[in-house]
């Protein structure tokens, strides 16, 4: 019902402007409805192309700093980040490489002791024990 109701009234309204044109053409003198309804669209059809305008520039400027600008303002950041974080760290914890709390007291890895306890002691033993029976 909303609709038949809104296509009723808007076809009137289109009547009306119709017959306002045609009795302004007759009378040669200008309503002052008509004239005001021209304005406006004339108002609004240059605001639309300043806007498209605004609208054009800000989204190339927009997307050359989502692009360009900000990876490197990031990049930047974070080097700057870690390097202040390595600099309070060695500041507060001091040099950690070589100290004793890092170093297991275990001895040899089982890779080197089982190497030890192989004959000749070497990693390419199988490779030598073949011979020359290979094909050449």
């Amino acid at each position: 019902m909303t609709f038949q109701i809104l296509f009723i009234f808007s076809g009137a309204v289109i009547l009306l402007l119709i017959s306002a044109k045609l009795w302004e053409m007759r009378r040669k003198k200008q309503i002052f409805a008509l004239a005001l309804l021209s304005k406006g669209d004339e108002r609004v059809r240059t605001l639309s192309h300043e806007a498209a305008q605004y609208y054009s520039a800000w989204k190339g400027k927009a997307e050359f700093f989502l692009n360009k600008q900000l990876p490197l303002h990031t990049k930047n950041f974070i080097n700057k980040t870690n390097a202040l974080v390595k600099e309070k760290a060695l500041e507060y914890i001091g040099d950690i490489r070589g100290s004793r709390f890092l170093k297991k007291n275990e001895g040899i890895s089982e890779f080197f002791q089982a190497l030890e306890e192989k004959e000749e002691g070497r990693i390419d033993d199988t490779l030598d024990s073949m011979g020359d029976d290979t094909v050449k």
